[in-house]
């Protein structure tokens, strides 16, 4: 009898990264919901804001300056400039949406959501 093998299409790590992606999808697509399920419906607006300009973004938070300093000098050997600010734009925008869930307020009812499927 011959054994085969299981064909190699990935590595661990990307499995690993996949799964903890999933995971995090998973964590946030409920929360993302019912914030959205909860707002309340906003009177249309008369006439839309201009958009910003590319380049007239808001400064990054303390914290996210304080978190790219970290960043900065654990791994700023192996980041460059535009990296580096890239990191900083997105700490502040994970701030910003940690913000944003901690201002859901949830009563002492809500329950997570289970789905049963067949």
């Amino acid at each position: 009898m011959s054994r085969t093998r299981p064909l190699r299409t990935g590595t661990r790590r990307a499995f690993l990264r996949a799964a903890g992606l999933a995971g995090l999808a998973a964590a946030a697509a409920p929360g993302a919901a019912l914030a959205r399920a909860r707002r309340a419906p906003r009177a249309p607006a008369t006439k839309p804001a201009p958009p910003a300009p590319p380049g007239a973004e808001a400064p990054p938070s303390a914290d996210a300056l304080a978190l790219a300093a970290i960043l900065e000098r654990r791994h700023g050997a192996h980041l460059d400039r535009a990296q580096l600010e890239a990191l900083t734009r997105d700490l502040e925008r994970m701030l910003q949406s940690g913000q944003r869930l901690r201002a859901v307020r949830l009563a002492n009812a809500d329950e997570p959501d289970t789905v049963f499927g067949a």
